[in-house]
């Protein structure tokens, strides 16, 4: 029973994502947390105050063993990933990334986790005892 309200609700998830790119960090435009948060927050129902954004940018990657730009991309969210919504959270974010900065299709690569809620820990508690204080469990 927790397990699907979290799974459902938009107040209690908290997407993480972490993008590692070959891209130069001088080339990553300072606007660029904000507009991939407003992409996720867009695709997986979320608020945009519940998204956090990793850039980790002129990582040395390689993938195919062809040098080149390349963009990896792990998403972790309690909810809200799955075999369907994990199509389209792809298509959005890997055109954004080939838009933005030019990356070939095939050379961005996402990554999902579907994490359960005592798998995250935020304001000094994890989700899962969070949603039961406030449930009064």
């Amino acid at each position: 029973m927790l397990r699907r309200l979290l799974s459902t609700s938009s107040k209690t998830a908290m997407p993480m994502v972490r993008v590692a790119t070959t891209v130069d960090k001088t080339k990553i435009a300072d606007d660029f947390e904000v507009k991939l948060t407003d992409i996720l927050a867009e695709s997986m129902g979320k608020p945009r105050e519940r998204i956090m954004i990793e850039i980790d940018a002129g990582r040395r990657i390689i993938h195919g063993a062809t040098p080149g730009p390349v963009c990896h991309i792990v998403i972790k969210s309690i909810g809200c990933v799955g075999e369907q919504l994990n199509i389209q959270h792809t298509k959005r974010v890997t055109d954004f990334i080939n838009r933005l900065w030019g990356i070939p299709k095939d050379k961005i690569i996402l990554e999902f986790y579907d994490l359960a809620p005592h798998q995250v820990g935020f304001n000094g508690t994890t989700v899962a005892d969070a949603v039961a204080k406030r449930e009064g469990k």
